[in-house]
């Protein structure tokens, strides 16, 4: 790790917490992202496990992306992610992490611009990482990193005002015969990939290296190689999180996370439902319209957008439009450029 501690290295409070219950660990991600954005929580990278369960991204509906039934009958909870994305299956096999920063902050450390450039530079690290253990792995797409062309890292961010959470996801010994049973994933999903189904998509680390690995030991190549590479100094490391974290994880648990509600939300009754491809994921228009004027418009899927007040507003100011008006709220907006022409060519 990173000990000196100068003004190339950014300070990085090391995270190391047990909470392995998929609703309360959301409540302390949302947490802390709010309290990093009040200052009262520093700079954060968290490292956890989980129990078995099913994260679906923020835009997405469980219905039509995950086995229900059978995660029910295997007591496997399902839980909507704040953050946008795929639906994916968590167990102790994998590891997952959250970087919680000051945006520009971060962005002016790693002199990058743009949150696509985030993918890249952590993707590397998670390149390295593989590469530490003997295999070669590459960048696929906007936000994962595969092994011959199968999936063993995906990650998702998350803008909220000017703090940034960019969150990972690395397969080191997952069960991928109960992932293939939780995951119902589309057609489409797989359309320009080049497989058919999740087990032709996806690979552990281990079995890429075709021997056993402890998660323990590939967490902490992977803090380490972070360090070197972003220049992080781990100038705090602790493994329970703050009064005032756990206060608001509470209270963002009962209120939020823990209810049925915020994961199994109604979907829409639209008179149109249309769904594309675009380069970061799955987007679906669901639409009605009473002449020529949108009554209904929401926007839902595994696509990337890390603002996602980006598209509470769009949705909001699509009411009362006809659609060439909506195209023009949408060209001026600040979506990313394959979100944007996706949508305008379902519009079209």
């Amino acid at each position: 790790m990173n000990t000196l501690s100068d003004n190339s290295h950014l300070n990085i409070r090391l995270l190391l917490d047990n909470i392995t219950e998929p609703f309360r660990h959301f409540s302390v991600e949302e947490a802390i992202l709010r309290l990093v954005e009040e200052k009262q929580s520093p700079n954060t990278l968290r490292i956890r496990q989980y129990e078995p369960s099913v994260w679906i991204g923020i835009n997405q509906y469980p219905e039509e992306d995950v086995d229900i039934a059978y995660c029910e009958r295997n007591g496997i909870k399902i839980i909507r992610r704040p953050n946008p994305g795929g639906a994916v299956y968590q167990d102790q096999g994998s590891f997952c992490f959250s970087l919680f920063c000051k945006k520009d902050i971060l962005f002016d450390h790693l002199q990058i611009e743009d949150p696509s450039e985030l993918y890249q530079k952590i993707g590397n690290v998670i390149i390295s990482t593989c590469k530490h253990f003997g295999v070669t792995a590459n960048h696929s797409g906007v936000n994962d990193i595969v092994i011959n062309g199968r999936k063993v890292y995906g990650s998702a961010q998350l803008e909220f005002y000017n703090t940034f959470m960019h969150s990972g996801t690395f397969l080191i010994n997952t069960d991928i015969d109960v992932m293939i049973k939780t995951l119902q994933p589309s057609k489409l999903k797989f359309l320009d990939k080049g497989f058919t189904n999740i087990r032709e998509r996806v690979v552990n680390l281990s079995d890429a290296c075709k021997k056993e690995l402890e998660i323990k030991e590939v967490i902490d190549v992977f803090i380490k190689i972070l360090g070197e590479e972003l220049f992080f100094d781990y100038n705090q490391i602790s493994d329970t999180i703050t009064s005032d974290e756990k206060n608001l994880t509470d209270e963002l648990y009962e209120t939020k996370y823990s209810k049925k509600e915020w994961t199994f939300r109604t979907r829409p009754k639209t008179e149109f439902k249309v769904s594309t491809k675009a380069k970061s994921g799955i987007i679906t228009i669901s639409m009605s319209k009473k002449k020529d004027l949108i009554e209904d418009f929401s926007l839902s899927g595994d696509f990337l957008v890390p603002n996602q007040n980006i598209l509470f507003e769009i949705q909001e100011q699509a009411i009362g439009k006809t659609v060439v008006e909506l195209i023009e709220i949408l060209m001026k907006s600040e979506l990313p450029i394959d979100v944007l022409e996706a949508i305008i060519d379902i519009l079209k």
